[in-house]
């Protein structure tokens, strides 16, 4: 397990089966796995936060969806974890730093 995904967990939303999917992370910076169609959950363990990133272009069905299933990946890892909702073009300078956009 690399040290990339020691310390974060990413997940995909499926509009289909209306639950995330669990992708595994193979590159670094993570920006290259978000796609402005979809929305992903990125699960930091050590700072106990959970971001929900809205792509540009996902739908309001699915961010209704992420809204209601991101408690459930929340309490499966603890449930003191904070859950913010970022949008693509809005990302704070933490967030950046995370996903590897600074």
């Amino acid at each position: 397990m690399s040290i990339l995904e020691e310390q974060f967990l990413l997940f995909k939303i499926d509009e289909e089966k209306e639950d995330f999917e669990e992708i595994k992370i193979t590159v670094n910076p993570l920006c290259t796995l978000l796609d402005p169609k979809f929305i992903f959950l990125i699960v930091d363990p050590l700072d106990k936060e959970i971001w929900i990133w809205h792509g540009s272009n996902a739908t309001i069905r699915m961010k209704f969806i992420a809204t209601q299933k991101a408690p459930k990946i929340r309490d499966k890892y603890g449930v003191d974890f904070k859950i913010s909702a970022v949008d693509e073009g809005d990302e704070s300078p933490k967030f950046k730093e995370i996903i590897g956009l600074e």
